[in-house]
């Protein structure tokens, strides 16, 4: 019965980590609109469609064990507004106390997602974007001793994202700043009769940075020379709420201070990962990213549509 307990509480603990790091997240789609060019963030997934492949790396403590998780996902536009997504979640567990000796380090594949996004609005005079996403992680196909869920989960969400270039000129030094937000649910089917398996969720996050290119470029060049003058500060917070199950109205919540480093054909990001409240435990982990942005590195290639033809890299302003 032990060993069934701390197992159950692995699993919990992974199912609640994936849930908190991937999903309002995967944010790693960048995209410029006006003015504002939108680097991709570690935690919240931002309102652009684009062409692009990114790995994130996660490590952190809990009382029940040590997580580390590996993300991958890449994104492949279909036409100006629509694109295509594939993910796939590598996790490594390490329990801890007692359940070290019964059950000693485990490792494999989480279930994959597949993804379709939408960009609805494109206003560049309020640097304004937004996208309706659809994740979908069909159940049963990764592997059990990493908590994969036997049940498909459904993830509609709405990402938004916003710069503030449009306010007056008194306010110059605020134009830099922009948000992002991504709001949605996850809908999860129930294959094995476990209730806690299928718990629906509502997912949030907000992101809300500071661009030291835009502020080079369209307000001041004060004089940031290489490789500062490509930073974007950022805090990022994220959580969900369970709507249903055993564990209804359960919350969970981080901030991520970060930064990120935006290259010609990279970008690199870095956060830590601190709990608000004490369900996720009270230890802070750490997030990295490396992001690969395949529209500039071969845009006749990568950025080729079936009914739009070539389209062309959404660059950083140099």
């Amino acid at each position: 019965m032990h060993r069934a307990t701390s197992w159950r509480s692995v699993c919990s603990l992974v199912l609640g980590i994936a849930v908190v790091v991937a999903l309002p997240t995967a944010g790693w789609a960048h995209g410029v609109v006006g003015k504002r060019w939108f680097p991709s963030t570690i935690v919240v997934e931002d309102s652009f469609v684009s062409d692009e492949a990114a790995i994130t790396a996660g490590h952190r403590r809990e009382p029940e064990a040590l997580t580390t998780d590996f993300d991958a996902e890449i994104s492949k536009r279909l036409s100006p507004d629509l694109a295509i997504t594939l993910g796939g979640s590598y996790h490594i567990i390490r329990p801890r106390g007692d359940a070290v000796e019964e059950e000693g380090a485990t490792s494999g594949f989480d279930n994959p997602e597949f993804g379709l996004r939408y960009q609805f609005i494109r206003n560049a005079l309020h640097e304004v974007a937004a996208t309706a996403a659809l994740r979908v992680s069909p159940g049963g196909v990764g592997q059990r001793r990493v908590g994969r869920l036997s049940g498909t989960t459904v993830s509609p969400a709405l990402q938004i994202g916003k710069g503030f270039g449009d306010l007056p000129d008194w306010a110059d030094w605020f134009k830099p700043i922009a948000v992002t937000t991504s709001v949605g649910f996850d809908l999860r089917a129930n294959r094995n009769e476990r209730e806690e398996d299928a718990q629906h969720a509502f997912t949030w996050g907000v992101a809300v940075m500071y661009s030291i290119p835009y502020l080079q470029s369209f307000v001041r060049d004060v004089g940031i020379p290489w490789p500062f003058n490509r930073l974007f500060p950022v805090v990022e917070f994220n959580g969900e709420t369970l709507i249903s199950g055993p564990d209804k109205g359960k919350h969970t919540a981080f901030a991520n201070p970060g930064l990120v480093w935006a290259g010609k054909y990279f970008e690199l990001a870095a956060s830590a990962q601190i709990p608000l409240n004490d369900t996720v435990g009270r230890h802070t982990g750490a997030l990295v990213m490396l992001h690969v942005f395949l529209d500039d590195i071969a845009p006749d290639i990568f950025t080729w549509t079936p009914f739009h033809g070539v389209l062309g890299p959404q660059t950083l302003p140099r």
